[in-house]
């Protein structure tokens, strides 16, 4: 992990500037459902024209912000994770020149080059996933605040029911990194198995050993396509499982907080605020559940690049 970071290190005024603009992001995607709450609690049914005017420009002043700052936020992010990758890349290929001979007996150029490549693009993904979450982590706590403030019973009912799709998230995160670290090997060693095939095509020819690359190869290739059959069932697993568990969630919360507007104990406002607010929390555990494999692979790519 000390090693990782000491790569972004030099980036550190890129992620001062990101972080303020995933703040920004966050404050205003927090905005809206709060702006559209309070104007349907203040036209009470009736149709005011003014007021409606001015939510319009007000969410539509809102999206322009988030608009902006996303641009500008994964512009930065970019450029930093290229200039990570850049460095990364770098420092792998000058450990890999300075092995002796003796490295290269027991790791094969073909895995070597996936590592410098394959592996670095992984970790690129990863970290630019990990920002995504970051602002809708923040997104969720604002709108948690608020929620708490406006409606504390049916707050209370919401975080009654997170800790079961936190720990359904959480079952499946060692099964998951485990079948992709295998799926990545196996996948790496296929590699190998080609790129010191083609390398040494000639000599296999002048010696007749065609059968014996072949035979290798599939062998090889069996094993890759066991490994990572397995791993692309954990992995789409992950997501139905915790979808059906948020959609109960929700059918939960919509019952509840049904009945605490018709019996008048909060606002139809305050009702709907929440309602708009269920898919913020929901959708971080979603997100990183559907984004599991890119996940998993980036950790996996970095643990294998260091």
């Amino acid at each position: 992990a000390r090693r990782l970071f000491s790569y972004f290190k030099p980036q550190t005024k890129r992620l001062y500037l990101i972080a303020f603009l995933l703040a920004i992001l966050a404050c205003a995607g927090a905005a809206i459902p709060v702006v559209v709450s309070r104007t349907v609690d203040k036209l009470q049914g009736q149709i005011d024209q003014p007021t409606i005017t001015l939510l319009c420009g007000t969410v539509f002043g809102l999206g322009m912000v988030y608009w902006v700052s996303n641009g500008a936020r994964r512009r930065l992010t970019g450029r930093a994770i290229q200039d990570v990758m850049l460095d990364i890349r770098t420092a792998a290929f000058r450990a890999a020149v300075e092995h002796d001979l003796s490295f290269y007996d027991q790791y094969s150029s073909g895995r070597i080059v996936s590592r410098i490549t394959s592996d670095t693009q992984e970790f690129g993904q990863v970290v630019n996933l990990i920002t995504d979450l970051i602002y809708q982590v923040i997104e969720s706590g604002l709108l948690g605040i608020t929620l708490f403030i406006t409606a504390p019973r049916l707050m209370l009912y919401l975080l009654a029911f997170l800790p079961f799709v936190f720990g359904l998230a959480l079952a499946f995160r060692g099964w998951a990194r485990k079948v992709t670290r295998k799926g990545m090997r196996a996948m790496a060693n296929v590699n190998a198995a080609i790129k010191e095939t083609v390398s040494g095509i000639a000599v296999a020819k002048n010696f007749r050993q065609e059968q014996s690359i072949f035979t290798e190869f599939d062998s090889t290739n069996l094993v890759s396509y066991k490994t990572n059959l397995k791993r692309g069932f954990v992995l789409s697993l992950v997501f139905p499982s915790l979808n059906a568990l948020a959609g109960l969630g929700t059918g939960w919360m919509l019952y509840v907080g049904g009945l605490e507007a018709a019996n008048a104990v909060v606002t139809v406002g305050a009702w709907f605020l929440f309602l708009q607010s269920l898919d913020y929390f929901w959708f971080p555990v979603l997100n990183l559940s559907a984004f599991w494999a890119q996940v998993q692979s980036g950790l996996s790519a970095a643990e294998r690049a260091f």
